[in-house]
């Protein structure tokens, strides 16, 4: 119980310690959207109740227990790929249950649970139609989607045991999650005070599910670089194949683009809609923008050595933008084809806007990638320690912000004309930022070659 206070306490101390201004303004940021999201839902059930709408008050209270699990599954990977916390080495005398006790608790006390919980108080306040029974429930959710993205890391960052108890124990309590969501879905409103009883045995068979998981998980996996002497092979496919680290976030980025186009492009092939028609948000997915929020808007973090190296050569501007250009080559590539691939079988009719669209944002957020490198560069430690996203924080909302406004012209087709506007903005920004490359480059070698300790 110490080691759990101390854990609880030293995550909580830790969150204001560095950039405090900027995640005080993150963090009152959150707390009104969940103030605004909170009226909205509430309002959307008083109109349901009142109306005869064809969403009714159970479809909505569907649609909130749904928003929560998508969003605490995707932060872990979207806008940044968030490793998962290792706190206590296995070397250390700590049983696993504890250690599994104090590693989840300190992955709750975060800011973002804070927000939704208040989410969650203000939603039972201003709706008389969420119950005490729907706030567990809804609680019930949260933690069922934090064990499924822990057990998603444990898969994608350690080496497991396949033939080991430990992972069978693991595969039957997930197969025992599974059957009662089949029948009982977690994210359907609960009609009783029973219901609740059956979703607690749901998240208990999940939450049993990742211990031995996590037991079964043993090592972390390795780096392995693989050289090739072929002369042939280009300097950005050997920048991509042997950063496992940024290769390894840029697959999750396309494999995350990939996931999200197929399932618009079933359900186009079945109802002759796209999602994005539903959800405008999913626009950001067309675009190259998750490659830049993952890996590019600190190209020099994740490839110092690149930038050490153009700097004890030449020095020279033109040389760091060709170097900054060079691991972009490959992902970009891949992403590309992948949409190339969309549109030509599920997208004919927004193809000349989608196209557009693509090319601007690449002319777009490249600049702001290199500007972030230069400006705000962020160290990359490999591992399972980091708590943190791999890019700054102001230019990944920076990035999702301006490629939001590379959608306006799907309001009206006079909006394209913001186009060769935004690209004369960042540009304009990249040239101010490379004349003081001599005052940035002390900040960029003190930020990447100075942080320990």
């Amino acid at each position: 119980m110490e080691l759990l206070q101390f854990a609880i306490k030293a995550k909580f101390s830790g969150f204001f310690r560095q950039q405090r201004a900027q995640r005080i303004f993150f963090l009152v940021l959150g707390l009104i959207a969940a103030g605004f999201y909170s009226w909205m839902f509430a309002f959307m059930m008083e109109q349901a109740q009142e109306s005869d709408m064809a969403v009714t008050t159970t479809k909505v209270l569907s649609y909130a227990n749904l928003l929560l699990l998508a969003l605490t599954i995707m932060r872990g990977f979207f806008p940044a790929y968030i490793p998962k916390s290792d706190l206590i080495p296995r070397i250390y005398p700590v049983k696993a249950g504890t250690k599994f006790m104090v590693e989840t608790a300190t992955e709750l006390t975060s800011p973002y649970y804070f927000v939704l919980l208040c989410f969650l108080g203000l939603l039972f306040t201003f709706s008389a139609d969420y119950t005490l029974v729907h706030l567990v429930q809804s609680l019930l959710v949260i933690l069922t989607a934090q064990a499924t993205r822990s057990s998603i890391q444990l898969f994608i960052e350690r080496r497991i045991k396949w033939l080991g108890k430990d992972f069978f124990t693991a595969a039957t309590a997930a197969a025992g999650f599974v059957a009662i969501q089949v029948l009982y879905p977690m994210y359907e409103p609960a009609a009783t005070a029973a219901y609740l009883g059956v979703h607690a045995g749901a998240l208990l068979f999940l939450v049993a599910a990742n211990y031995f998981l996590e037991q079964a998980a043993y090592e972390p996996k390795q780096k392995v670089v693989h050289y090739s002497h072929n002369a042939r092979r280009s300097l950005g496919w050997r920048l991509f194949n042997n950063h496992k680290l940024a290769k390894q976030m840029s697959m999750f980025a396309l494999v995350l683009k990939v996931l999200i186009l197929a399932a618009d492009a079933i359900v186009y092939s079945k109802k002759g809609i796209h999602l994005y028609d539903k959800n405008m948000a999913l626009w950001l997915f067309m675009g190259p923008l998750i490659l830049y929020t993952y890996v590019f808007n600190n190209i020099w973090g994740f490839y110092r050595n690149l930038w050490l190296t153009t700097e004890r050569t030449s020095g020279r501007l033109l040389d760091f933008l060709k170097s900054s250009l060079l691991p972009l080559r490959i992902p970009l590539l891949i992403d590309a084809t992948i949409v190339a691939i969309y549109l030509a079988f599920f997208n004919h009719g927004e193809a000349v806007f989608i196209v557009s669209m693509y090319l601007v944002s690449v002319l777009v957020l490249t600049p702001i990638g290199i500007v972030s490198s230069f400006v705000a560069p962020k160290t990359v430690r490999g591992g399972v320690m980091s708590f943190s996203a791999k890019t700054s924080y102001l230019y990944t909302f920076l990035s999702m912000f301006i490629a939001g406004l590379l959608f306006l012209p799907i309001l009206h087709p006079v909006l394209y004309l913001l186009y060769p506007l935004l690209v004369g903005l960042v540009l304009f920004a990249l040239v101010a930022v490379l004349r003081e490359y001599t005052a940035y480059k002390y900040k960029i070698f003190g930020a990447l070659y100075k942080v320990e300790g």
